[in-house]
């Protein structure tokens, strides 16, 4: 049994014989690890994953995984869990275009929010002109709903607006925006 206190770099000496040593290291980092992939812009669900699956790779390419110069595992963990994502985000992004082009329907909402991100990635400089295009109000409420993530309730205490104002803002902004990028004059 580790110590609370061992380093990292113990923990993962000790790692070689024992495998239950990888608890101490996840009581360590998961939680931080699943928020910082959860910020980085994935899914709680795809998060989580990312997360074990990480951890699976600690314990079975034990002699693959380095410390930082600080001795911290910390940045090995962070980047193993973003390419995990980015991973899985290709997938469904391939998987989504071939059953749309196959005519199939998407029942899988992560994967469908992988495609849309994809072409959001594609179609980022149009957005942000559509983005400025908007009064300063929408922009300010369409900003806060989409990228943000914030509820309208909390849009409407930061701004001082009704929450049906906040909606309004939000929804007319974002089909001026859709009309823009469709072609038309918005």
């Amino acid at each position: 049994m580790t110590s609370p206190e061992a380093s990292d770099g113990e923990l993962l000496r000790a790692l070689r014989r024992d495998p239950q040593v990888v608890g101490a290291i996840y009581d360590r980092y998961a939680l931080r690890l699943v928020r910082y992939l959860e910020r980085a812009g994935a899914s709680a669900d795809a998060s989580f994953d990312a997360t074990q699956e990480t951890f699976a790779r600690i314990v079975v390419g034990q002699r693959r995984v380095r410390l930082a110069d600080d001795g911290t595992l910390w940045p090995w963990l962070a980047v193993t869990g973003r390419n995990l994502v980015r991973d899985r985000q290709r997938r469904g992004v391939v998987d989504g275009r071939a059953r749309l082009r196959l005519g199939l329907t998407v029942a899988d909402d992560e994967t469908s929010e992988a495609a849309a991100r994809a072409d959001a990635h594609t179609l980022r400089p149009r957005l942000r002109l559509a983005l400025r295009r908007l009064s300063p109000e929408q922009r300010a409420a369409v900003t806060a709903r989409v990228i943000d993530e914030l509820d309208y309730s909390e849009i409407a205490g930061r701004t001082g607006a009704s929450e049906q104002t906040v909606r309004q803002r939000v929804s007319r902004g974002l089909h001026a925006m859709q009309t823009f990028l469709e072609g038309g004059n918005s």
